[in-house]
């Protein structure tokens, strides 16, 4: 007997069972929400923060920061969708379609983003430190050229595709068909052979050849960096100490090396399990209960490490550049004392009498 006769056989004789219950419901929202408003907010002032600040709009990389904001705060906004297909609308999808096609294609359309910002931005560390003269000569307006290019560009790979192939409606759940373990939000099984060759070909080509492209040019920044070093020191000579200009040139290499490291760590801790699922779960069957309850907990867990890596980035912003710290601070200092100041004023029109008395 093959394993489709197998999978009609149980389900002739076995009810269908979801893969998950209400304690993993709970478990769910306890563990997305908190991601979801942490996200919202993180991201949101530190959008605020570099576009209100002179200093850090000076700076071409911190219009990439921005628009990776941008993209992660999408996600996060998004994240409420996911959390209900996952849960209540895994069997049936009560909210309209036009959510469920919102969802995926937004989810989609901030992940190719995401993944192009991180390779551009690593592709500029590297050209700062190898070819500075023609890093130099990157304007603030070519940023912008290049970052809304990858908006659009991912907008037709993403997006529209995504708004096509996905929808909401009733799976059955006795098909052999691996659209039978999916929430009802998700794939029409027709396009079911077009998706499996986009994922072979985008998800190569946006998500697996960037990580491999990232995690070079960050070995060829370290490289880099260390050769400059010791050119430094060959042309002071050897036994001197580090002059205060010297020291500041160090703190700068160590600043770009870190808020690197911690931005590629983010994107590996985030899209290495989202595409390794999207693979797996689309080839692989699910025969039994088992594999239906593996699957949805793969899914969660790679949506769980997609969210969770776009809360680490504001904080590693902020970890890996000693100006955005201070920025930060300043711009919550001034929301304290604006907060501080209608407060008192408020105190001050409330306690004034409306007569005199004797």
């Amino acid at each position: 007997m093959n394993s489709t006769e197998i999978l009609n056989v149980t389900n002739e004789t076995t009810p269908y069972e979801p893969p998950f219950d209400h304690t993993e419901i709970t478990l769910a929202w306890i563990i997305l929400m908190p991601l979801c408003v942490f996200g919202i907010i993180a991201n949101f002032v530190t959008i605020v923060v570099i576009v209100t600040s002179v200093n850090l709009r000076a700076s071409t990389f911190n219009y990439f920061i921005v628009s990776l904001c941008v993209s992660d705060l999408l996600s996060s906004l998004i994240s409420p969708l996911h959390a209900y297909r996952r849960t209540w609308g895994f069997i049936d999808w009560q909210w309209s379609d036009f959510l469920c096609k919102m969802f995926w294609s937004i989810d989609l359309w901030t992940s190719f983003v995401t993944s192009s910002h991180v390779l551009t931005f690593a592709s500029l560390r590297f050209i700062s430190l190898q070819w500075p003269f023609r890093f130099n000569s990157i304007s603030k307006k070519h940023a912008k050229v290049m970052i809304a290019s990858i908006w659009i560009v991912a907008f037709c790979i993403g997006f529209v595709p995504f708004s096509i192939w996905f929808g909401a409606t009733k799976r059955d759940r006795t098909s052999p068909l691996p659209n039978s373990k999916w929430p009802s939000c998700t794939l029409h099984i027709e396009w079911l052979q077009e998706f499996k060759l986009f994922t072979l070909i985008c998800y190569t080509l946006l998500f697996f050849l960037p990580i491999s492209l990232v995690i070079l040019l960050s070995i060829g920044i370290a490289i880099k960096v260390k050769a400059l070093r010791k050119n430094r020191t060959k042309l002071k000579g050897k036994g001197n100490d580090d002059t205060s200009a010297e020291k500041k040139r160090r703190n700068k290499e160590n600043q770009i090396l870190l808020q690197l490291a911690l931005i590629i760590a983010s994107f590996l801790l985030g899209y290495v399990p989202h595409s390794v699922f999207q693979f797996y779960t689309v080839r692989v069957p699910s025969l039994t209960h088992q594999h239906r309850v593996f699957d949805w907990w793969f899914g969660s867990f790679e949506y769980f490490a997609l969210r969770f890596s776009e809360c680490l980035n504001p904080i590693f912003y902020n970890i890996a550049s000693r100006k955005m710290r201070q920025e930060t601070k300043n711009l919550f200092k001034r929301c304290l004392m604006t907060s501080s100041a209608r407060i008192e004023s408020k105190t001050v029109e409330s306690s004034s009498p409306n007569d005199l008395r004797l």
